[in-house]
């Protein structure tokens, strides 16, 4: 039995870890680790159906949806269609669509289409045919010149916007899943199911660096000055490249063994990776370390059993915003660090 001077000690030795405990976990919470789910500053409705794409541009004045039988824009400053909706049927089955980074036009596919619009009138200007290729994903430069079409046979085409011309390079064994472009389109970066994610040039088809995975690549994206990269396997490959020497530069972190990101996008300081995924899955992560800095849970209408972020952008340095499949714009602040 313990004598009453051994209990005190006992206790006082309690006292201490428990508050040395405490102040870990108020310091780890207050660290770069910073996770939140505070209230979205605006949330807007765009749709009542289910999108089967959507974007939103790159200052996050609108957001683009396809529901399959209809393609909208909306002005969200204003909360409200630019002009009628698309219901032709050149709007139908549309499953990829995207905004330039001028704003200058948006484009649609149906995987073996892609029809380039005028934002601002909604006037169709061209029509480019995959033939018979199928088309997986597609990236626009910021300038408006060059347009990339990632192939299931492991293909890419570069179109020259304003001059119609079209290359088309053999760049993977197998289908290429996610691809992205440098803002002058002069570089590449695409993902494959051969397990590789690759950089090359857009004028000469020459591959720059090579990157391998474990499993398949799902998703890549590419900074805009193409100094970073990142790229995203199947399993547990989540990798920062520095693209000039091709050298890792930091890995995600994160306990979950399978990520899918339906959308990334590089902050302009590269400082961090903005996320959108399924489960209304917002998140942000900072580079150098690869640490989640944030997570948002966006908004799921009550009947519905889950909903998926198909767009996200960073507004400006303090603010994002993402788009659902459930045509739900909302914008969110970003924590500043404790």
């Amino acid at each position: 039995m313990m004598t009453a001077p051994c209990l005190n000690r006992l206790n006082k030795y309690i006292q201490k870890t428990i508050l040395a405990l405490l102040s870990l976990i108020f310091i780890a919470g207050c660290s770069d680790n910073t996770l939140v789910d505070s209230p979205a500053v605006t949330t807007q409705y765009y749709s009542e159906k289910l999108l089967k794409s959507a974007d939103i541009s790159n200052d996050g004045r609108y957001s683009l949806l396809s529901d399959n039988q209809q393609v909208c824009l909306w002005d969200n400053t204003k909360n409200q269609l630019v002009y009628n909706c698309i219901a032709s049927l050149e709007a139908q089955l549309i499953e990829l669509v995207g905004i330039s980074k001028s704003n200058k036009y948006f484009y649609t596919s149906n995987r073996v289409n892609v029809h380039l619009y005028q934002l601002d009138t909604g006037r169709l200007i061209t029509v480019w045919s995959a033939g018979d290729n199928i088309i997986n994903d597609i990236a626009m430069s910021a300038d408006d010149a060059t347009m990339i079409l990632g192939f299931r046979n492991g293909q890419v085409s570069v179109i020259g916007v304003h001059d119609n011309k079209i290359n088309t390079f053999d760049i993977h064994r197998l289908d290429i899943n996610s691809v992205s472009l440098s803002d002058d389109g002069q570089l590449a970066f695409t993902g494959s199911s051969d397990k590789a994610a690759k950089l090359w040039h857009t004028q000469t088809g020459e591959i720059k660096k090579v990157f391998t995975h474990k499993m398949r690549v799902n998703h890549v994206a590419i900074s805009p000055d193409a100094k970073l990269a990142f790229s995203l396997d199947a399993i547990d490959n989540r990798y920062f490249w520095l693209l000039p020497s091709g050298q890792l530069f930091s890995e995600l972190q994160s306990s979950v063994r399978f990520i899918e990101f339906n959308q990334s996008q590089f902050s302009s300081d590269k400082q961090w990776l903005l996320t959108g995924g399924p489960r209304q899955s917002l998140r942000l992560w900072r580079l150098t370390t690869g640490k989640l800095y944030a997570k948002w849970e966006t908004y799921k209408p009550p009947e519905k059993i889950r909903s998926s972020v198909l767009s996200v952008t960073f507004i400006n340095n303090y603010t994002v915003a993402s788009l659902s499949s459930d045509g739900v714009f909302q914008t969110w602040q970003i924590p500043t660090a404790h």
